[in-house]
Formats: structure tokens, C-alpha cells, sequence
């Protein structure tokens, strides 16, 4: 940044000379509670769980706590040019470094405001409490600006990445296998997005999903998704899935664009459509006529996440879904969670009695694969029996893994 900014700044939040002068009036009253100020600051500090992350040894203390006492005083010396503004900036990029949230930030600065305002206030400098507001903004400004630039610099990488991978339909699925626990053989394949990068490096979708919903590149991404899906699957006879959201089967266009592709596909009876249990409570009955249609088709209808969320079981028994995948959140601790356990027999109970068939995802070691065996879920998935991988070149050998 250079000093025209830095003016820029002072001009907007309206800083004449005339502050800066009155805050410098007040050093002889400011200066004497550096220690006062220090004490309580570390004490408001540390209110916060994950404050001892960032501060972890006396050491570090000892050196925050002398650079802490710099800037106070730095507030009332009545001199604030380029010098001033470069140690903010100074200081910001050292908190984006080690990775200090931005709410730190903006909590520490409620704390200098009380601090300060309740000494000025006690000593009846009422006018200058408006020079000191000021000037805290300011820093507060200076202080969080490499934030929103860092946030700004990585929002527009993701909109670059994800535009560069639907422009040049860099989006492929990964396999993840899903299988029957009788035979303890490959029964079925559960399709899941990844982003290609310029170097063949495959990324998961998630950390893009929000960014690309808004910069509306969601809708071309699972476009692409759905085409190599069914290109990699509808002229094999092996079941397959793929993952929709509420806002996909809730889209006229794209519902459409899937029942076109259902008809292109020659074994119908082995796509199953995965929906998020907590997105499909939004407006039931869109579901429900999207369900009646596939199933026309032969298709079958999965509920995803089973028990992660706010779960309607009135829904649920009225959609009657062939499979529940039951979430990995209660999976993944069923080897030491006798709550996780009750819960995950209680939902394979109720799936038999809707004659739904169960998927335990998550199955990541041998303890957790023998307890959902001894439960009596149909089907496993889970790292710990196979890992999604690209198997693109090998459609051809799909009924041989079975």
C-alpha cells in the first residue's frame, strides 16, 4: 500500500490533524494504564478456547505482550503516516501467518474500546472519545485488510479453477465401491465429482460447492458430472449412483436434462439416485414427483447422510427410498459410542420393517466394519474396503470386479 492510500483512508473515516493532535494531548493520561491495560487485555484473551494455540508458550507471551504495549502507546503519539499504517500491515500479515481467526481481531478491539472509553469517561475527556473512535476503526480497518484481500485472492483462484474445469470439462467421477456384506463382494459403485487441475491432480468438489452455487457454475458442473457418469456406466450392467441436491431436482431445466440421459442409458434398473436427507425436507413434494418419475423409469432412490441431520421419518416412510445410507458421523464412532450404536440398530431396524436396504458408510477399520456386520446392514463403504479411485479405462472390465 502506499501513502495515498493510507490517506485515502484517513479522509474516509474523516481524521483530520485536529484528532490527531487530541489524541496526542491525551498520552500522559493513556501511557499510565499500560500495564492495567495489558493485564486485562491477556485476560479477555484468553476467554477464548483456542486462544493458547496462538500464544503457547511464556516465551511468546512475553514477546507478544511487549509488541502489544508498542502499539497501545502507538495510539496516542499523535503521528499517523505511512510509518504508522506499514506497522498495521506489519502486524496483519503476521496474524494471517500463523492463521489467527479474524474474530480474534475484531474481539480484541471491543475490549480496547471498553478500556479506553471507560478511562476517558472517568476523567471527563467526553470530546475526544469521538478522535479515539475514529482511530480504532482505522486500525481495525488496516488490521483486517490482508484478510478480505487473502479472502478475495483465493475466492477468485476458485472461480478461475472451477470455470477453467467446466470450460474444458475437467470434471470426471471418482468410484467408490460399495459392497454386499453376505458376499463381501463389489455389489454396486457410488459416483463422486472431482475438479481436474492443470497437473492431472484430482480435487474433491467440496471446498469449491459454495463458490461455485455462487457464481452459477454449479449448475454446468453437474451437467458434466452426470454425462460421465452415464458414460462411464449405462452400457455395463453394474448398479451405479449419483448424488443430487434439492436445488438440482428442484431446477425444471436440469430434472429434464436426467430424464434425458435415464433414456440413453441401457440398463435403467441400475441407476440409483442419492439425495441428501437434510435437503429433501425443503419442499417434500417436488421429491416425491421426482421419485415417481425415475422410478417409471426403473430407478431407484437413495437417501444420503441418513441421520446426520433433522430427519422426518413421516417423509421418509412415505417416500419409501429402496436404500438408507446410514451418515458416517454415526459410523465412525460405533466402535466407541454406545449411542452411535443404539441409534445406527434402531435405523436398520426401521429400514428392514420399510423393506429399505441399508449402506453403513465410513467403514474405516476392522472393529467398526464387524459391528455394523453385527447389526445387519446390507451393504459397506468406507475406506477401509476400498478407497474412490479413478477407473475410467477400465469401464470394460466393471462386470469382472464384481
Amino acid at each position: 500500500m502506499k501513502i495515498n492510500k493510507y490517506n485515502l483512508i484517513l479522509k474516509h473515516y474523516k481524521f483530520e490533524a485536529e484528532d490527531a493532535l487530541l489524541l496526542k494531548g491525551i498520552s500522559k493520561i493513556m501511557i499510565p494504564f499500560t500495564e492495567d491495560f495489558l493485564d486485562k487485555f491477556y485476560e479477555f484473551i484468553f476467554e477464548f478456547d483456542h486462544a493458547n494455540k496462538f500464544i503457547s508458550t511464556e516465551e511468546i507471551l512475553k514477546r507478544h505482550r511487549v509488541e502489544i504495549g508498542k502499539w497501545y502507546h502507538a495510539l496516542f503519539c499523535g503521528c499517523y503516516d505511512e510509518c504508522y499504517f506499514q506497522k498495521l500491515s506489519t502486524i496483519s500479515e503476521v496474524h494471517v501467518k500463523i492463521g489467527l481467526p479474524a474474530h480474534y481481531v475484531n474481539a480484541a478491539f471491543s475490549y480496547v474500546r471498553r478500556f479506553v472509553r471507560e478511562i476517558l469517561i472517568s476523567n471527563r475527556e467526553f470530546e475526544l472519545i469521538s478522535s479515539f473512535e475514529k482511530l480504532v476503526d482505522i486500525n481495525l480497518d488496516i488490521l483486517t485488510l490482508i484478510y478480505r484481500e487473502e479472502e478475495q485472492s483465493k475466492l477468485l483462484d476458485e472461480i478461475v479453477f472451477i470455470k477453467r474445469c467446466v470450460e474444458k470439462s475437467a470434471i470426471i467421477p471418482f468410484v467408490q465401491p460399495i459392497i454386499d456384506v453376505k458376499t463381501m463382494k463389489i455389489q454396486k459403485y457410488e459416483c463422486l465429482m472431482r475438479l481436474i487441475d492443470d497437473n492431472g491432480c484430482a480435487h474433491s468438489v467440496f471446498p469449491y460447492l459454495l463458490t461455485a452455487k455462487k457464481t452459477y457454475l454449479y449448475n454446468p458442473m453437474m451437467k458434466i458430472m452426470l454425462e460421465r457418469s452415464f458414460e462411464l456406466f449405462c452400457q455395463t450392467d453394474v448398479e451405479f449412483s449419483v448424488n443430487l441436491g434439492y436445488e438440482d431436482i428442484a431446477n425444471s431445466e436440469f430434472k429434464n436434462y436426467i430424464y434425458k440421459k435415464i433414456l440413453s442409458c441401457a440398463h435403467p434398473k441400475n441407476i440409483i439416485f442419492e439425495i441428501l436427507e437434510t435437503d429433501f425436507i425443503e419442499d417434500f413434494e417436488i421429491i416425491i414427483d421426482f421419485a415417481k418419475t425415475v422410478r417409471s423409469y426403473g430407478c431407484k432412490i437413495a437417501i444420503d447422510d441418513f441421520g446426520s441431520g433433522y430427519s422426518n421419518i413421516e417423509n421418509i416412510i412415505t417416500l419409501k427410498p429402496e436404500i438408507l445410507k446410514i451418515d458416517g458421523s454415526l459410523i465412525k464412532n460405533i466402535d466407541s459410542s454406545a449411542e452411535a450404536r443404539t441409534i445406527v440398530k434402531n435405523v436398520i431396524n426401521m429400514a428392514k420393517e420399510l423393506n429399505t436396504k441399508t449402506v453403513a458408510e465410513y467403514i474405516h477399520n476392522k472393529e467398526v466394519l464387524e459391528i455394523v456386520q453385527e447389526l445387519g446392514v446390507d451393504f459397506l463403504q468406507g475406506f477401509y474396503l476400498g478407497e474412490p479411485f479413478d477407473f475410467g479405462k477400465e469401464a470394460n472390465n466393471l462386470t469382472l470386479k464384481r
